[in-house]
């Protein structure tokens, strides 16, 4: 009997994406290898985390890069960085940041619907929302400027309708010498957009490990072009000890440990994600879509059934994966979502723009066949009114 089996939880039917609540996504045993290599053995992990970020820099051919506990550690150690600028004195008192340069300015429509603007609050940072719902201006972020001002937090994966775009937000932050900050974490694929971010100028760029890159779901990455908010950012790592005037001191990334097994699976997994054809990656999900799309555009000739293809230029999560989506009443998309994931096995499908959309980013082959027959099964039941 399996573990999961003694636990009594069951494996689902992936049809939504890399989702953190769905386990990210699949770890494959090249990964697994890495992780089992090290697994029985002891190392210096301070040594690791540097070594790992160096290595990962020249192999991505950027300034500096840090391996995190997951893109939201990620997002908070880099505010961090931004609010001390690796003062550890200023370490030693977050999240108490009164008198200390620590607001945050985010773009308006960066915020409606966004959760993860709450991490800005875990290190002490204070939101500065620039702009209003009829959007944002250049001279609305030069104007929420001043000297408490921390960081720009630019979050790339935001409706773009409204916003200043990033390469403006960079050009802006140079003249008043404030450090751009992006959340990117689950912007790949494009692999393009791996370095993308960076190049353009951003001083830090935070991605998630456990998305399309398949390390462990627990993993993460810091970009760096500011080596100096890097270095803050590694000062207040997990394994960082400081003796300041005899007594020993941890930081607020000592709550985001990371294990040697992760960070070589990171490596390995990094390693394999910039060698691998994506193209013919790509090419599986259209071949999965287009065979869902048409086997229930025979069966139900009366919906409209349509595949959708996000471009780069798109801001929505993750670009450039095919997705199958169901036109249908917003009470029948919650109903058929019920009850797909209620069958066995369970199959998670999301809701995107009020349709059932049937992500084929995280389906294998053989699972195609499941999740039509079971839509299937769903809509027949469940005929939606006209």
């Amino acid at each position: 009997m399996g573990i999961l089996d003694r636990l009594g939880v069951r494996k689902v039917i992936n049809a939504c994406g890399t989702l953190t609540v769905l386990g990210s996504n699949r770890v494959d045993s090249e990964v697994l290898s890495a992780m089992n290599e090290v697994a029985d053995s002891f190392v210096d992990m301070n040594e690791l985390l540097v070594k790992s970020g160096d290595y990962i820099a020249r192999l991505l051919n950027v300034p500096g890069a840090l391996i995190t506990s997951g893109a939201g550690s990620g997002l908070v150690l880099a505010i961090a960085a931004a609010i001390t600028e690796g003062d550890i004195n200023k370490m030693s008192r977050l999240p108490f940041t009164d008198g200390l340069r620590n607001e945050v300015v985010v773009q308006y429509p960066h915020t409606v619907g966004n959760p993860y603007v709450y991490f800005i609050n875990i290190p002490g940072g204070k939101l500065r929302i620039t702009g209003s719902p009829r959007g944002v201006s250049e001279s609305d972020i030069r104007g929420a400027l001043n000297d408490k001002t921390a960081a720009i937090l630019h979050f790339q994966y935001e409706p773009q309708e409204g916003e200043v775009t990033l390469s403006k937000v960079i050009e802006i932050a140079r003249e008043f010498n404030i450090p751009v900050i992006v959340d990117a974490a689950a912007e790949l694929p494009p692999l393009i957009n791996l370095t993308r971010f960076i190049r353009m100028g951003a001083d830090l760029v935070v991605f998630s490990g456990g998305k399309d890159i398949g390390a462990p779901g627990d993993t993460g990455l810091i970009l760096a072009n500011n080596l100096k908010l890097l270095n803050a950012c590694r000062l207040m790592s997990p394994f960082s000890y400081i003796s300041v005037n005899g007594q020993t001191r941890v930081f607020i990334g000592r709550v985001m440990k990371i294990s040697k097994e992760d960070i070589v699976a990171f490596i390995a997994a990094l390693e394999k994600y910039i060698s691998i054809n994506h193209e013919e990656r790509l090419s599986l999900m259209n071949k999965m879509a287009d065979e869902i799309l048409s086997e229930l555009t025979a069966a139900f000739p009366s919906l409209k059934i349509e595949k959708r293809v996000n471009h780069p230029g798109e801001r929505v999560r993750p670009v450039t994966v095919p997705k199958v989506e169901v036109k249908l009443p917003e009470n029948y998309t919650k109903l058929y979502i019920r009850l797909l994931k209620e069958g066995n096995p369970p199959i998670y499908a999301c809701e995107c723009d009020g349709n059932l959309c049937i992500n084929t980013h995280t389906l294998r082959e053989d699972e195609v066949k499941i999740v039509i027959k079971r839509l299937k099964e769903v809509i027949s039941m469940n005929p939606p009114s006209k």
